[in-house]
């Protein structure tokens, strides 16, 4: 009798904890408004900010972390399930350190690309997320010019935003 019970009670046990996985899944997910995307359409960002030539820099980095990512795979025509609008609204360096051996000079800044996001999701036929601010930032030091080191900063930068952008939609954060 005590052999049937343990029998039950081991058969019950591993019942309940296997049922408790029973909804999970490996990988990222963003919940009911990107059930059934697959693909999304990355075009080219706009660019309202007064950093020039910024816009291949942004998507190429958006693009590159959602096949990095592999949640959705970027399909660049209008057949795509959903479609990530970015544009860049604001490119600013702050002073956040002085040099060592004077005060008054700046030794190291922070960049920061700011955007505004709009996803669609075209199945739905609906917007997921519209005009999501996001930002990406990356510091630098100064170099022999301000200007150089920020001109090796921005791409950083860039990849911060894609990261932010992309786990906006992935994670649904």
């Amino acid at each position: 009798m005590s052999r049937s019970v343990f029998r039950s009670t081991l058969a019950l046990f591993i019942v309940l904890a296997l049922s408790g996985c029973a909804g999970y899944r490996v990988g990222n997910i963003s919940g009911r408004d990107l059930q059934g995307v697959r693909s999304v359409y990355v075009p080219v960002a706009k660019n309202t900010s007064l950093e020039p030539e910024l816009q291949m820099t942004v998507t190429n980095a958006i693009i590159r972390r959602f096949n990095d990512d592999g949640t959705l795979t970027v399909n660049q025509s209008a057949n795509a399930d959903s479609e990530l609008d970015v544009t860049i609204t604001n490119v600013e360096h702050n002073a956040i350190a002085s040099s060592n051996s004077d005060i008054f000079v700046t030794s190291q800044y922070q960049l920061t690309i700011q955007a505004t996001v709009t996803f669609v999701n075209r199945r739905l036929g609906r917007k997921i997320f519209e005009n999501t601010q996001v930002s990406g930032s990356t510091t630098f030091f100064t170099q022999a010019n301000i200007q150089e080191g920020e001109r090796q900063a921005l791409p950083l930068a860039a990849t911060d935003l894609a990261n932010n952008t992309v786990k906006l939609i992935t994670e649904g954060w």
